[in-house]
Protein backbone atom coordinates (compact mmCIF):
# COMPACT_ATOMS: atom_id res chain seq x y z
CA UNK A 1 0.00 0.00 0.00
CA UNK A 2 1.20 3.53 -0.80
CA UNK A 3 0.42 6.51 1.11
CA UNK A 4 -1.89 7.71 -1.76
CA UNK A 5 -3.80 4.55 -1.68
CA UNK A 6 -4.18 4.85 2.30
CA UNK A 7 -5.78 8.38 1.76
CA UNK A 8 -7.99 6.50 -0.48
CA UNK A 9 -9.02 3.69 1.14
CA UNK A 10 -9.85 5.60 4.09
CA UNK A 11 -12.31 8.15 2.16
CA UNK A 12 -13.94 4.43 0.82
CA UNK A 13 -14.11 3.15 4.57
CA UNK A 14 -15.84 6.07 5.70
CA UNK A 15 -17.60 7.32 2.28
CA UNK A 16 -16.77 11.01 3.32
CA UNK A 17 -14.23 13.29 1.79
CA UNK A 18 -13.96 16.13 3.99
CA UNK A 19 -12.21 14.07 6.72
CA UNK A 20 -9.22 15.82 7.59
CA UNK A 21 -7.41 12.44 7.18
CA UNK A 22 -3.84 13.69 7.49
CA UNK A 23 -4.85 14.94 11.11
CA UNK A 24 -6.33 11.83 11.89
CA UNK A 25 -2.60 10.03 10.37
CA UNK A 26 -1.34 12.67 13.40
CA UNK A 27 -3.60 11.62 15.76
CA UNK A 28 -3.06 8.01 15.10
CA UNK A 29 0.35 8.08 14.96
CA UNK A 30 1.00 9.68 18.58
CA UNK A 31 -1.50 6.60 19.88
CA UNK A 32 0.91 4.04 18.07
CA UNK A 33 4.52 5.45 19.06
CA UNK A 34 5.02 4.79 22.21
CA UNK A 35 3.28 0.91 22.12
CA UNK A 36 5.00 0.15 18.40
CA UNK A 37 7.74 -1.88 20.15
CA UNK A 38 9.05 -3.96 17.63
CA UNK A 39 12.36 -5.28 16.33
CA UNK A 40 12.64 -3.04 12.92
CA UNK A 41 12.48 -0.02 15.68
CA UNK A 42 15.55 -0.82 17.20
CA UNK A 43 18.48 1.00 16.73
CA UNK A 44 21.93 1.86 18.59
CA UNK A 45 23.98 5.12 18.69
CA UNK A 46 26.90 6.55 20.27
CA UNK A 47 26.40 8.86 23.20
CA UNK A 48 28.72 11.26 24.72
CA UNK A 49 29.22 11.34 27.87
CA UNK A 50 30.38 14.49 29.38
CA UNK A 51 30.19 15.35 33.46
CA UNK A 52 28.23 12.36 33.60
CA UNK A 53 25.47 12.88 31.76
CA UNK A 54 24.63 12.27 28.37
CA UNK A 55 21.67 13.40 25.88
CA UNK A 56 19.21 10.66 24.63
CA UNK A 57 18.79 11.13 20.72
CA UNK A 58 15.71 12.59 19.19
CA UNK A 59 13.86 9.21 18.11
CA UNK A 60 14.58 7.40 21.66
CA UNK A 61 11.51 5.47 23.01
CA UNK A 62 12.96 3.02 24.96
CA UNK A 63 15.89 2.01 26.24
CA UNK A 64 16.95 -1.58 25.90
CA UNK A 65 20.80 -1.88 27.18
CA UNK A 66 23.82 0.47 27.40
CA UNK A 67 27.63 -0.74 26.66
CA UNK A 68 30.92 1.12 27.27
CA UNK A 69 34.38 -0.12 25.97
CA UNK A 70 36.01 -0.80 29.74
CA UNK A 71 33.71 -3.54 30.63
CA UNK A 72 31.75 -2.03 33.31
CA UNK A 73 28.43 -3.33 33.50
CA UNK A 74 26.29 -0.44 33.35
CA UNK A 75 22.85 -1.10 35.25
CA UNK A 76 19.63 0.66 35.94
CA UNK A 77 18.94 2.49 39.75
CA UNK A 78 17.01 5.16 41.25
CA UNK A 79 18.04 8.57 41.73
CA UNK A 80 17.41 8.13 45.28
CA UNK A 81 19.61 4.81 46.21
CA UNK A 82 22.54 5.03 43.64
CA UNK A 83 23.48 0.70 44.88
CA UNK A 84 26.54 0.73 42.50
CA UNK A 85 29.36 -2.18 42.70
CA UNK A 86 32.54 -2.69 42.15
CA UNK A 87 33.09 -2.73 37.91
CA UNK A 88 29.24 -1.14 37.68
CA UNK A 89 28.15 2.03 36.39
CA UNK A 90 24.67 3.49 37.28
CA UNK A 91 21.97 5.03 35.15
CA UNK A 92 18.97 6.81 35.54
CA UNK A 93 17.28 9.40 32.97
CA UNK A 94 16.68 12.83 33.67
CA UNK A 95 14.21 14.21 31.07
CA UNK A 96 16.04 13.55 27.51
CA UNK A 97 19.24 12.88 29.20
CA UNK A 98 21.01 9.94 30.91
CA UNK A 99 22.92 10.56 34.63
CA UNK A 100 25.80 8.00 35.46
CA UNK A 101 26.78 7.53 38.63
CA UNK A 102 29.98 5.37 38.82
CA UNK A 103 31.24 2.95 41.21
CA UNK A 104 33.97 4.63 43.82
CA UNK A 105 36.49 2.68 42.13
CA UNK A 106 35.47 3.17 38.77
CA UNK A 107 34.73 5.97 35.87
CA UNK A 108 32.32 6.48 33.06
CA UNK A 109 33.50 5.80 29.71
CA UNK A 110 33.72 8.89 27.87
CA UNK A 111 31.29 7.08 24.77
CA UNK A 112 28.74 5.07 25.39
CA UNK A 113 26.74 2.42 22.77
CA UNK A 114 23.02 2.82 23.45
CA UNK A 115 20.57 0.19 22.35
CA UNK A 116 16.95 1.58 21.91
CA UNK A 117 13.86 1.74 19.96
CA UNK A 118 13.02 4.40 18.21
CA UNK A 119 9.97 6.38 17.31
CA UNK A 120 9.00 5.80 13.32
CA UNK A 121 8.69 9.56 11.33
CA UNK A 122 5.26 11.04 10.48
CA UNK A 123 4.32 9.74 7.12
CA UNK A 124 3.80 13.26 6.56
CA UNK A 125 7.15 13.86 6.01
CA UNK A 126 8.64 10.48 4.36
CA UNK A 127 5.35 8.97 3.14
CA UNK A 128 7.15 5.65 4.43
CA UNK A 129 8.56 3.93 7.27
CA UNK A 130 9.44 0.60 8.82
CA UNK A 131 5.56 0.25 10.66
CA UNK A 132 3.63 1.39 7.18
CA UNK A 133 5.66 -0.61 5.14
CA UNK A 134 5.59 -3.81 6.90
CA UNK A 135 1.87 -3.33 8.76
CA UNK A 136 -0.31 -0.68 6.81
CA UNK A 137 -3.50 -2.64 8.23
CA UNK A 138 -2.11 -1.31 11.82
CA UNK A 139 -2.07 2.36 10.32
CA UNK A 140 -5.15 1.83 8.55
CA UNK A 141 -7.34 0.78 11.96
CA UNK A 142 -5.65 3.48 14.00
CA UNK A 143 -6.67 6.07 11.45
CA UNK A 144 -9.80 5.00 10.66
CA UNK A 145 -10.51 4.57 15.05
CA UNK A 146 -9.55 8.40 14.76
CA UNK A 147 -11.74 9.29 11.83
CA UNK A 148 -14.87 7.42 13.06
CA UNK A 149 -14.23 9.37 16.56
CA UNK A 150 -14.29 12.80 14.57
CA UNK A 151 -17.32 11.26 13.03
CA UNK A 152 -19.10 11.17 16.30
CA UNK A 153 -19.73 7.40 15.24
CA UNK A 154 -19.30 5.19 18.50
CA UNK A 155 -19.84 1.96 16.87
CA UNK A 156 -17.16 2.70 14.19
CA UNK A 157 -14.71 3.47 16.68
CA UNK A 158 -15.51 0.06 19.00
CA UNK A 159 -15.53 -1.75 15.76
CA UNK A 160 -11.71 -0.18 14.71
CA UNK A 161 -10.55 -0.31 18.00
CA UNK A 162 -10.92 -4.03 18.02
CA UNK A 163 -9.01 -4.99 14.88
CA UNK A 164 -6.40 -1.79 15.76
CA UNK A 165 -5.70 -4.28 18.58
CA UNK A 166 -6.06 -7.39 16.53
CA UNK A 167 -3.42 -6.25 14.13
CA UNK A 168 -1.42 -5.06 17.06
CA UNK A 169 -1.16 -8.23 18.73
CA UNK A 170 -0.16 -9.62 14.65
CA UNK A 171 2.65 -6.71 15.61
CA UNK A 172 3.73 -8.48 18.72
CA UNK A 173 3.63 -11.76 17.54
CA UNK A 174 5.74 -11.13 14.79
CA UNK A 175 8.22 -9.03 17.34
CA UNK A 176 8.24 -12.18 19.04
CA UNK A 177 9.16 -14.46 16.76
CA UNK A 178 11.95 -12.19 15.03
CA UNK A 179 13.52 -12.21 18.80
CA UNK A 180 13.78 -15.66 18.94
CA UNK A 181 17.42 -16.70 18.73
CA UNK A 182 20.11 -19.91 20.01
CA UNK A 183 19.63 -23.38 18.78
CA UNK A 184 16.36 -25.31 18.74
CA UNK A 185 17.08 -28.36 20.74
CA UNK A 186 15.59 -31.67 19.86
CA UNK A 187 14.38 -33.82 22.88
CA UNK A 188 12.45 -36.60 22.66
CA UNK A 189 9.06 -35.12 22.78
CA UNK A 190 9.13 -31.61 22.66
CA UNK A 191 11.18 -28.54 20.67
CA UNK A 192 12.71 -26.10 22.72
Amino acid sequence: MTYDELLETVESYTIRDDIPVTTMIRLAEATLRPIAKHYLAEKTATLTVTDDIADLPSDFLEMRAITGASGNIYKPISPSNADVQDGQVGYYRIGDSLSFVPSTSGEVDAEVTLAYWHSFPALSDVQSNWLFDRFPNIYLRAILKESFRWLKDPEGVAIEDAALKEELSILAEDDRRGRQTGPIIWESRTWQ
